[in-house]
């Protein structure tokens, strides 16, 4: 009978027509972002041997979405979401093209594409605030952890199909096919969000000023004990893990694997096969008990990538990856449905604005620190075996934080 109930439950959230609309944006959107994701990457281990180029690619897309994140979560209450979302992915497409005018003549250097990363950063800094906030006004409470899942499945059909076709796509037609078919894929995301309905809220109202809205935004996140603490897990967890995964992975494939972009391909879709497999547990099973949930998975995520650091084989790092991912799920999508449930809805573009901003406030400084320790001569190995053992200490000391134990969920 429960299984029964969960099915009628996802149909209805499906014929919901804002939300189908949103699910498929996301759908052409996400895929289309890593696809052009995987393409900047390869492009810039072609275009130079040096690898500080390659961490400069990962900074300059973070410091401008730190920066913004703040004062993208105020837009997002102050205007119009459905347009924000569309600008956003119109934006991206746009400068896809770009890049594919560069190609065209044949100018394009290790310098274009680190300015282009800063403008998707740029971006991103208004999108994900309006994304995680949007999802709570087209369904009701009791469908938002599905609401949710489903949401997140296809932002992980991404770094299935993202990485997957980048790489093929690499291989049989060229930087100019690839980087194509990511601009059209936004593209059409971007149109699908107009066809969006919401109704009118505060957007608009402007009895204060901005900046007195990002004050009570701040004002609001030191009230809760428990939106403190889970940002206090993830100013640190993203320190350790961000910055040597992403900048880690594309140069043990090329350097200790000697491996190609299809394998670089390999190891992204394992990531994303296991984040879709995690937001498909969480559509079908109600969790009860946050705490033990999303602690338990940082946990074994922090021993899996110690692992990873020690993997001298792609297929064994690409199963460890698949895990990972998978329990990330049940960090993220819990933590997101909380504060969906709990937020006032005129506050939660800017808690999801400060939540993002503070998540990712290290990464910036974890891009610089693994950088420069690869151009120290540090194995990116040893980095990441280092991440490991830290996330496992921080998850261990989370388990004893007392604002966590004791706070029902």
């Amino acid at each position: 009978m429960e299984a029964m109930s969960q099915t009628r439950q996802g149909n209805s959230i499906l014929k919901n027509r804002n939300f189908l609309l949103l699910f498929i944006g996301s759908v052409f959107s996400a895929p289309g972002y890593y696809i052009y994701l995987i393409a900047a990457e390869w492009l810039m281990l072609t275009l130079s041997e040096n690898r500080v180029y390659f961490g400069m690619l990962f900074f300059a897309a973070s410091v401008p979405r730190l920066l913004l994140l703040a004062v993208g979560g105020v837009v997002a209450d102050r205007f119009n979401k459905r347009t924000i979302l569309f600008l956003s992915d119109l934006l991206r497409a746009l400068l896809i093209a770009t890049l594919l005018l560069f190609l065209y003549l044949d100018v394009v250097t290790a310098w274009h594409l680190i300015i282009l990363a800063t403008l998707f950063g740029i971006a991103d800094a208004f999108s994900y605030p309006v994304t995680n906030s949007m999802t709570p006004l087209l369904l009701k409470e009791d469908q938002l952890q599905r609401g949710n899942s489903l949401i997140q499945m296809t932002m992980q059909i991404s770094p299935i199909l993202g990485p997957a076709l980048g790489g093929t796509l690499i291989a049989v037609l060229g930087f100019q096919g690839v980087f194509s078919v990511a601009c059209v894929m936004l593209l059409i995301g971007s149109l699908t969000v107009l066809f969006i309905q919401l109704k009118q809220g505060n957007e608009g109202k402007r009895d204060h000023s901005p900046w007195t809205e990002l004050k009570e935004g701040l004002a609001y996140v030191r009230q809760s004990e428990f939106i403190m603490a889970i940002m206090f897990i993830a100013f640190f967890i993203n320190f350790f893990f961000s910055g040597p995964f992403s900048i880690g992975m594309p140069i043990i494939v090329k350097d200790v694997f000697e491996g190609s972009a299809i394998n670089l391909a390999t190891i992204q879709t394992a990531m994303g096969v296991g984040a879709m497999v995690g937001a498909i547990l969480l559509a079908v099973k109600k969790i009860t008990n946050y705490k033990k949930v999303i602690l338990f998975s940082l946990l074994v995520v922090g021993c899996l990538y110690t692992f990873t650091g020690i993997s001298s084989h792609l297929y064994i790092s690409a199963i460890l990856v698949l895990i990972m991912a998978a329990l990330l799920q049940f960090v993220n999508i819990p933590i997101f449905t909380i504060l969906q449930k709990t937020v006032d809805k005129s506050m939660l573009g800017r808690i999801m604005g400060l939540l993002v901003t503070v998540s990712t406030g290290l990464i910036p400084v974890s891009y610089v620190v693994t950088s420069t320790l690869i151009a120290l001569g540090v194995d990116i190995r040893y980095i990441m075996i280092g991440g490991g053992i830290f996330i496992v200490i921080i998850a261990i000391i989370s388990f004893k934080f007392k604002r966590l134990r004791t706070l029902g969920m």
